[in-house]
């Protein structure tokens, strides 16, 4: 599962860190900009996946795939999945939620796995690399949950993508929250449970404009990742 994980780190630098949101304006207006995007996914798919490239994959029938065989069926994928995406809001009247963020991102990993080769390291550890896993997690603590959470908001109260510094004070606040599973023992609960309080203490002065449900899935996002975490870099919870 190396190649596997590696290519779902590369998947979320690339659809949301390296996602800009001029990246994001181009790639619904223009075709052009839908390409800047995906070759911007295999270029850092193919950073991330380097000295396996050129072994095989997988194999349809006798047909055997390397790894850049592979990244291009991804590229291809990646392109009709997004343009798709799009195309279901223009043409069709499909809202752009969270139930299309969500369904996007099951199809792009879906891919990922399907091209991937699956094999696992002796004592059947699913992430076999541990750097690649807290990579992963560290961006779907800040931009992923970011992305998910305003959906959720647009979703109930028609909220508009938050401003720059609301956007990245809160993650600034997830980023602090998460980087106390860190700590041994158990000294991470007592530091998590005051973070968590300041945060609430915050909307009440209103300090900034946060709703319950943003302070509620940003805690909850971020101690379920930070429980992995402590599972990951320890063997325990």
């Amino acid at each position: 599962m190396v190649i596997f994980w590696r290519l779902v780190l590369s998947h979320l630098l690339a659809d949301f860190t390296l996602q800009f949101d001029f990246v994001n304006r181009l790639k619904r207006k223009h075709i052009w900009g839908m390409g800047l995007h995906c070759l911007t996914h295999f270029a850092v798919s193919a950073a991330l996946t380097y000295r396996f490239l050129g072994d095989v994959w997988f194999s349809l029938g006798p047909v055997t795939v390397n790894g850049w065989s592979a990244l291009l069926v991804m590229l291809v994928f990646h392109f009709l999945i997004d343009e798709f995406r799009i195309y279901s809001m223009k043409r069709m009247g499909y809202r752009d939620g969270t139930v299309s963020i969500v369904a996007d991102q099951f199809l792009h990993i879906y891919v990922l796995f399907m091209i991937s080769p699956v094999t696992f390291a002796a004592g059947g550890r699913f992430i076999q690399e541990k750097w690649i896993g807290l990579a992963a997690i560290s961006v779907l603590v800040t931009h992923v949950s970011t992305v998910l959470i305003y959906f959720v908001e647009k979703d109930l109260f028609d909220k508009k993508f938050p401003a720059f510094d609301e956007k990245y004070f809160l993650i600034f606040e997830r980023v602090v929250l998460w980087a106390f599973f860190f700590a041994p023992g158990w000294w991470w609960a007592p530091f998590a449970a005051v973070w968590a309080v300041q945060l609430f203490y915050i909307r009440r002065k209103r300090i900034m404009d946060l709703s319950l449900v943003n302070i509620l899935l940003s805690l909850a996002l971020t101690s379920l990742l930070g429980l992995w975490t402590r599972y990951l870099y320890y063997g325990t919870i």
